[in-house]
């Protein structure tokens, strides 16, 4: 691991050790594929479909993030299919210029369906936030470059604008939630000041990307989300592409509601003025729709893996 990305991980322990959680039942390894540093999470036993592999985008604005906040999500999807998932720990922007995330999940995805031996058809990619953005670029990346594209995408509280020209950032009631739109606007910033990076780029913006020809995608959209609606209107645009989707509301559960267990953001009463002082605070319970999302995302892959 180089020691760049030795420090990006360090940093973002930093703020994000309160979620990340030791699940039972499974083993965390820490490998590299293509380059790129990856946790792999696998049931004890190492898992009865050893053909059977998902790529999972962790999100965090592409400034933030590291493979370990996922844990919540990837155990269960490992114990749910009783395989490996494969949890990439991409360049975050600004010390690395867009679009060195999507270059990585390309190179992970390449090895899966090369030197790692598994069949396009058997590879399921699943991302949340901006990771779910991530998973759209990377099938679509594969297709205009003539690479097989995995069986199936998972979106979890998408963010696919980051132009954000997304009406629900503006709603009161969702602001008055986990996620608001000061954040939302403070993660683009960041990823636009690391190059000379347009807002409306179909890569990190897939809401206008062609998505023609693209395998079947799960969404997922939580009604207590800003981001809501970057949900609505990449289902809209991908059915308009021919592309088969089903979008699930979950009316009651907040942003990424399948990564962050108890936890939500606490902000100080003179926000945004003192951003920096944003935490997480301990609530006390998991959302019972974080099981529920898993579940269907099992189900999904399922029917959509051969």
């Amino acid at each position: 691991m180089s020691p760049e990305i030795q420090q990006q991980i360090e940093e973002q322990l930093r703020f994000f050790e309160p979620l990340i959680s030791e699940p039972e039942n499974v083993n965390f390894i820490q490998s590299e594929l293509a380059g790129v540093p990856v946790e792999i999470t696998e049931p004890i036993g190492a898992g009865a479909n050893t053909d059977l592999v998902v790529l999972y985008l962790h999100g965090g604005g592409y400034s933030n993030g590291l493979a370990a906040w996922a844990r919540r999500a990837t155990a269960r999807l490992a114990l749910g299919l009783d395989c490996r998932v494969v949890t990439p720990e991409y360049r975050l922007a600004p010390r690395f210029a867009f679009p060195a995330a999507h270059e990585d999940v390309l190179a992970v995805y390449q090895n899966l369906i090369g030197p790692s031996g598994y069949r396009p058809e058997r590879v399921a990619v699943a991302g949340d936030s901006a990771g779910g953005a991530l998973s759209v670029s990377l099938c679509a990346d594969a297709r205009d470059l003539g690479i097989p594209m995995p069986a199936c995408a998972m979106l979890n509280s998408l963010w696919a604008d980051i132009a954000m020209n997304t009406p629900s950032l503006d709603d009161p009631v969702r602001n008055s939630f986990d996620v608001r739109r000061e954040i939302v606007e403070g993660l683009s910033a960041t990823l636009l000041s690391s190059g000379n990076v347009d807002p409306m780029d179909p890569r990190h913006s897939p809401v206008y990307r062609n998505l023609a020809g693209l395998p079947p995608l799960l969404i997922q959209a939580a009604g207590r989300d800003v981001l809501h609606d970057d949900s609505i209107r990449l289902a809209a645009s991908a059915r308009k592409d021919g592309v088969s989707v089903k979008i699930t509301e979950y009316p009651n559960a907040e942003h990424i509601w399948i990564l962050n267990g108890p936890f939500r953001l606490h902000y100080p009463d003179d926000f945004p003025k003192h951003f920096e002082q944003v935490r997480f605070f301990n609530c006390g319970t998991e959302a019972p729709e974080a099981v529920t999302a898993i579940e269907e995302m099992v189900a999904f892959v399922q029917s959509n893996c051969a």
